[in-house]
């Protein structure tokens, strides 16, 4: 018996992280549709020409990025802050919190514990002016993430 709940256990293990990536995936998509809200996907075709102008570090970074996608809005937007926390619930962990000046930003990450499989890290930015939360997809260690504010400044 206890054979058999283990088994269940572990064939159900990653249906559930597959389900919670799918549930950010329908918000991510349920909002870029919605006129009040801003939505960018950079795709790998984006993200190459982005490595034109970077540095060799910034460039093997944006090599492992398959996906980087934003979504914004003039405002505070609890809702949607609060559906993409629910969505990674249990599956990203929580890197920091920071808050200030009536916003409060956090920083989530998931790394797999199989190398091969894609990273994701999450950010949301809930103000009173805007509220904003981008995710990013790929092959990359967390510390690396830092170097993606540098793309666009000139050297």
């Amino acid at each position: 018996m206890k054979r058999l709940l283990l088994i269940l256990v572990l064939t159900a293990l990653p249906l559930a992280l597959s389900a919670q990536s799918s549930s950010l995936d329908r918000i991510f998509d349920d909002y870029a549709g919605r006129k009040e809200y801003q939505s960018l996907i950079y795709g790998k075709a984006m993200l190459s020409m982005m490595k034109e102008n970077a540095s060799s570090d910034v460039q093997a970074l944006l090599d492992g990025i398959k996906v980087i996608r934003i979504i914004s809005y003039k405002g505070q937007a609890d809702t949607l802050c609060d559906k993409v926390q629910a969505a990674i619930r249990g599956s990203h962990d929580r890197i920091s919190t920071i808050s200030g000046d009536g916003r409060t930003s956090t920083f989530y990450i998931y790394e797999p514990d199989n190398k091969r499989k894609d990273m994701s890290f999450v950010m949301t930015i809930l103000g009173p002016e805007e509220s904003v939360v981008m995710e990013i997809i790929g092959r990359f260690d967390v510390k690396d993430i830092s170097r993606l504010s540098v793309i666009g400044q000139k050297k």
